[in-house]
C-alpha cells in the first residue's frame, strides 16, 4: 500500500468546465507529477511547464527545463554585483530574490504539498495554459504504484491555437455552421483524440509508475 495524494486539477479561464480528479502516490517528485498531469489533462507534453505557489507573486517555481534554474541564478548574481541599480533594476532584483527556482525532479512532493495545498501549473509559456491544482485529501492505503484518474469533465483544448483566447474563438467557429472556417475546423477537430479515461489510466500505469523513494 502507498500513501497517496488526491488532487483536483482545473484549467483556468475556460468558458466551460475542464477538470480532472486524480490520485498519485506521494513518494515521488514534481517531474513525475508533471508527467502524470500531461496524461491526466491529455496534453501533448511538447512545451515547457512550471509549478508555482502563486501566479502573480510566487515564492517558488519548479521548472521542467534546468536551464531556467541557471538563468535565474545568473540574472540574480548579475544584479547583485552592480554597484548602482535603476529603479526598474532594483524592483527586478527584489522579484528575483523573492523566488526560489528549482528543477522539478529535485523536489519531492511531501516537502511541499501538505503545507501548500493549492498550487498552479502552467503548461506552454506561449499559449499559457494555467491550471489550479488542489490537494483534496491524503490517502493512507492507496493500492497502486501509479496515478489514476477517478473523475473528469470537459475536453482539453487544442494545442498551439493561441491559448484560451484562441480556444474560445475556435469554439465560436465550431458552434457556428455559417462561419467560413466551420468545415475546416470540424476536419481539424477529427485529428484530436477525445478524452478516454480507461485509456489514460492504462497509459498512466504503463508510463508513470512511481517507485517508492528510499
Amino acid at each position: 500500500m502507498f500513501t497517496a495524494y488526491q488532487f483536483q486539477i482545473k484549467l483556468l479561464g475556460s468558458p466551460t468546465p475542464v477538470w480532472r480528479r486524480f490520485i498519485i502516490p506521494a513518494e515521488t517528485n514534481f517531474k513525475r507529477l508533471h508527467d502524470a498531469i500531461q496524461l491526466v489533462m491529455w496534453w501533448e507534453d511538447s512545451h515547457l511547464a512550471k509549478f508555482e505557489d502563486d501566479l502573480r507573486n510566487p515564492t517558488f517555481r519548479f521548472v521542467l527545463n534546468p536551464e531556467e534554474v541557471y538563468e535565474h541564478k545568473d540574472r540574480l548574481a548579475y544584479l547583485k554585483a552592480q554597484s548602482k541599480l535603476s529603479e526598474f533594476e532594483t524592483n527586478l532584483l527584489e522579484r528575483f530574490k523573492q523566488v526560489t527556482v528549482r528543477d522539478m525532479k529535485n523536489v519531492k512532493l511531501p516537502s511541499i504539498i501538505e503545507s501548500d495545498q493549492t498550487l498552479y501549473y502552467t503548461y506552454d509559456y506561449g499559449d499559457d495554459w494555467q491550471h489550479e491544482l488542489i490537494l483534496e485529501k491524503v490517502i493512507a492505503d492507496y493500492p497502486h504504484p501509479h496515478p489514476m484518474v477517478t473523475e473528469w469533465e470537459g475536453e482539453t483544448p487544442f494545442e498551439d491555437i493561441g491559448g484560451m483566447t484562441g480556444n474560445i474563438h475556435l469554439q465560436e467557429i465550431l458552434n457556428d455552421p455559417n462561419h467560413p472556417q466551420h468545415e475546416e475546423m470540424i476536419e481539424l477537430g477529427k485529428e484530436v483524440e477525445p478524452y478516454e479515461v480507461d485509456r489514460i489510466n492504462f497509459l498512466l500505469k504503463e508510463y508513470v509508475t512511481v517507485k517508492r523513494v528510499k
